[in-house]
């Protein structure tokens, strides 16, 4: 496993959790973060995507906060979705542009 896309946050029992990074993306002048549980947890399962926004605390060090607002959420995932799949078709446009090369 890539170290490097493996993010540890705090649980709200003092216990440290492993989430896999998907995405960092920008969205209305604020930066957000996907991630996803390395192994199931409570109120989250692996595969399920846990969106935050990333603040920065008066060190200025990066803080992850949750996205309180139901509404502000789903504008939020409307965009992790657009950006997350859109990655998504242009994987797929790149193989296919391979695979026509290798027809050749």
């Amino acid at each position: 496993m890539d170290e490097e896309n493996v993010v540890i946050l705090t649980d709200e029992d003092g216990k440290d959790v492993r989430f896999l990074h998907i995405m960092t993306f920008d969205f209305e002048d604020s930066f957000y973060i996907a991630l996803t549980p390395e192994e199931d947890q409570e109120d989250i399962e692996n595969g399920e995507v846990l969106l935050m926004e990333i603040l920065e605390d008066e060190d200025g060090n990066d803080c992850y906060v949750p996205i309180e607002d139901e509404e502000r959420l789903d504008q939020v995932w409307e965009e992790f979705e657009r950006l997350y799949y859109e990655d998504d078709d242009e994987s797929d446009e790149d193989e296919d542009e391979d695979e026509d090369e290798d027809e050749s």
